[in-house]
């Protein structure tokens, strides 16, 4: 019996009371000792940009590049210059649509949750996917103009402005329509193609065509480069904001 009492009374005497303060104190401080843990294991930003590299699906470049010879050989049988027109500015459209669902891959099936959990931000993540489509895209399109130039012997204005201008409008379309919450990816490949044929009728029309000269294509050009600019930022931008709201919603069932 002295036993039992001396029990129940180290266990009254020794009695913890939780104290709030205390318990949110160890809560951080195991965070904090939980995110030291994990950034000994993260990866350089070269291991990043190359796991990024991997999950990139490689089939929409090996249609590009397809396109892009295909062009190519055709350019080779068609003397009239019309046609010549008409073939690389529908290319250079369809080079951009053929990326499309690679950058609308993660908003159609809500994976930004999921990459919003990393330990990598949302800007970095997407920073580094248009960073590496965009380079595979600059080699291709470099390559396809110096064989042109060379071994066609076409004007690098002619190029400009018959390829790399629609294509970078294009581009710009893509991703403003990218930005918008109401719209999908048939959307996004509509717009494309509308502003194909706006671009068809331009060049069709020579009245209109032969007004604009040098100078005003070079405007146009940078125009249409800062509108793509423009677009990318706030896509990217709008990632930090998607996190945002998630972080939101999520401390609001937590905290019910």
């Amino acid at each position: 019996m002295n036993l039992e009492k001396m029990i129940q009374n180290y266990k009254t005497e020794t009695k913890v009371i939780p104290r709030e303060e205390k318990i949110l104190e160890t809560i951080q401080k195991s965070k904090e000792v939980m995110m030291e843990v994990q950034s000994e294991h993260t990866m350089s930003y070269g291991e990043f940009l190359f796991s990024q590299f991997r999950l990139i699906r490689k089939r929409w470049w090996m249609l590009q590049a397809a396109l892009l010879i295909v062009t190519f050989f055709l350019m080779n049988y068609l003397d009239d210059s019309e046609y010549l027109m008409r073939t690389l500015g529908t290319s250079s459209v369809l080079f951009i649509v053929m990326i499309i669902p690679e950058f609308w891959r993660n908003k159609e099936s809500d994976s930004l949750q999921i990459e919003a959990a990393c330990l990598y931000s949302l800007r970095q993540i997407y920073s580094a996917r248009v960073f590496l489509i965009g380079v595979a895209d600059v080699f291709m399109i470099t390559l396809f103009m110096f064989v042109c130039c060379v071994g066609m012997r076409m004007q690098f204005m002619d190029i400009l402005v018959q390829f790399l201008f629609p294509m970078v409008v294009a581009a710009g379309i893509c991703f403003a329509m990218l930005n918008s919450s109401a719209l999908n990816e048939a959307a996004s490949m509509f717009g494309c193609f509308l502003w194909s044929v706006i671009w068809w009728m331009v060049t069709m029309n020579d009245f209109i065509y032969a007004k604009i000269t040098f100078p005003v294509w070079s405007i146009l050009f940078g125009l249409a480069s800062c509108f793509l600019i423009g677009a990318v930022y706030k896509a990217i931008h709008d990632c930090n904001r998607l996190c945002s709201t998630m972080e939101g919603n999520l401390y609001e069932i937590t905290n019910g």
